[in-house]
């Protein structure tokens, strides 16, 4: 659930990459925050897991874009199965907007990864034998699809800045002292504000030096099948530095942190 009215903490990561990040809380309870990654490539715009459109999506596009209008938005990418509420929200603004996710959602994918191109990496070559057009798509970012975690992963990252965009193969929320940008000042909360207290004391475990939490995110994940180790391999593999979650912070040193989760790597 999104707080009404939706405020957003807005930054650019490099020149051509700007975070909006926002409250978010699952069930009412659990406070997971969330994060819309915007790209810019090619003078197209490529959104990230969307946020519901509103003045603060038109706030982050015009510190990425450097204009008042006249915003190219021509992609987004759907990190998962359950990261589809706000993608119809950018239809209105942008009809000629194409989506790309997994097979079988709820809202229009108009570049279908299905379980044909699982556990293996989905380049340039297989972007184009999609149907996928846009240089901007094409020439800069890569993924990998893993169905068999619970929410259907897809993972992307971007050649040029490194960094390696997820939404819930990690969660990145703790530990218990870790301060979240979706829940700071400058949204309105209090400078000592935990967003891991009361009922929402759960997501303080949510790293991997909780060791059944790092048990829990193998299961969920289902490390044991061959596949999935071979698309965490893929992945690893990738020159990344940095991960941009949707839930928690940015982790500048991604790859020590994504291995701390799959002792195998």
């Amino acid at each position: 659930m999104y707080p009404n009215p939706l405020k957003a903490v807005i930054r650019n990561l490099t020149e051509n990459v700007v975070i909006a990040s926002t409250p978010f809380t699952r069930m009412s309870i659990l406070n997971f925050g969330a994060r819309m990654t915007l790209f810019k490539y090619d003078n197209e715009i490529i959104v990230w897991s969307a946020i519901p459109y509103g003045d603060e999506v038109v706030r982050a596009l015009k510190q990425l874009n450097g204009t008042e209008d006249n915003f190219n938005v021509t992609h987004i990418i759907i990190p998962d199965s359950v990261h589809t509420m706000a993608v119809d929200s950018f239809r209105k603004p942008f009809p000629k907007i194409k989506v790309i996710g997994m097979d079988g959602l709820k809202t229009k994918v108009d570049y279908v990864i299905d379980d044909k191109l699982a556990n293996k990496l989905i380049d340039k070559s297989v972007l184009a034998s999609m149907g996928v057009e846009s240089p901007a798509v094409l020439n800069n970012f890569e993924f990998v699809y893993i169905p068999q975690h619970q929410n259907r992963e897809l993972l992307m990252f971007d050649k040029n800045s490194k960094f390696l965009c997820q939404a819930d193969l990690l969660l990145m929320l703790g530990p218990s002292n870790n301060k979240l940008e979706q829940y700071s000042e400058e949204l309105g909360y209090k400078k000592d504000f935990n967003p891991h207290g009361g009922l929402s004391y759960l997501t303080r475990f949510s790293h991997p030096d909780s060791k059944r939490f790092k048990n829990l995110v193998n299961k969920i994940t289902k490390t044991n099948l061959p596949e999935v180790k071979e698309s965490l391999k893929i992945i690893y593999n990738w020159d990344f530095t940095s991960i941009i979650p949707c839930h928690g912070n940015v982790e500048e040193d991604g790859k020590s942190y994504f291995k701390k989760y799959f002792d195998f790597l």
